[in-house]
C-alpha cells in the first residue's frame, strides 16, 4: 500500500514532478486526489515567486473561462443589477466548477476577470463593496451602468 501524501513528500518532489502529480489529481475525482490538491494548496506549493497562481495554471485557466462564459457574464450581470458586486453571482458556480476556488489568489483572479467582463460590457466601476457571507470571496469590485455613474 502506498505512504499518504505529506507536506513533507510533496516538498521533496521536483516541481515537474509536482505538477504532474497535480495534474493527474485535478483529472481525478476522487477522495485521495482531493486530499492531494488541498495538500498542495494549503501548503502554497505550486505558488509563483510573485506569491500566488500563475495566470497558465489550469485552476486560473478554469476560473477565467467561466468568468467570461455566458452563464458567469450573465450571473455577473445579475448581482450587478441587484445591487451586488458582480463576483456575487459567478462566485457559487466557481465553487460548484473548480475544486481549487478559494485557496490562495483564486479569488483575485476571478475578480480581475469579472472586472474585465463588466468593464467589456458597459458598466463603470465604483469601489468596493463586501459580498454576501455565503461567498468564499470576501470583498469585490462594485459597478453601477453608464447612466448611474
Amino acid at each position: 500500500m502506498p505512504k499518504p501524501w505529506t507536506k513533507e513528500r510533496l516538498q521533496a518532489l521536483s516541481t515537474h514532478e509536482l505538477q504532474t502529480l497535480y495534474g493527474h489529481a485535478r483529472e481525478s475525482n476522487s477522495p485521495e486526489a482531493d486530499d492531494i490538491i488541498e495538500l498542495i494548496f494549503q501548503n502554497g506549493l505550486l505558488d509563483s515567486i510573485g506569491g500566488g497562481l500563475p495566470r497558465h495554471n489550469p485552476t486560473i485557466q478554469a476560473i477565467e473561462k467561466i468568468c467570461r462564459s455566458p452563464e458567469g457574464v450573465g450571473a455577473s450581470i445579475n448581482a450587478a443589477k441587484a445591487g451586488e458586486a458582480p463576483v456575487a453571482g459567478v462566485d457559487p458556480i466557481l465553487r460548484r466548477e473548480v475544486r481549487e476556488y478559494g485557496y490562495h489568489d483564486t479569488t483575485s483572479w476571478a475578480g480581475t476577470f469579472v472586472a474585465d467582463e463588466m468593464e467589456a460590457a458597459g458598466w463603470v466601476r465604483k469601489g468596493r463593496k463586501s459580498l454576501p457571507p455565503n461567498c468564499v470571496a470576501k470583498t469585490a469590485a462594485f459597478f453601477v451602468t453608464k447612466e448611474s455613474a
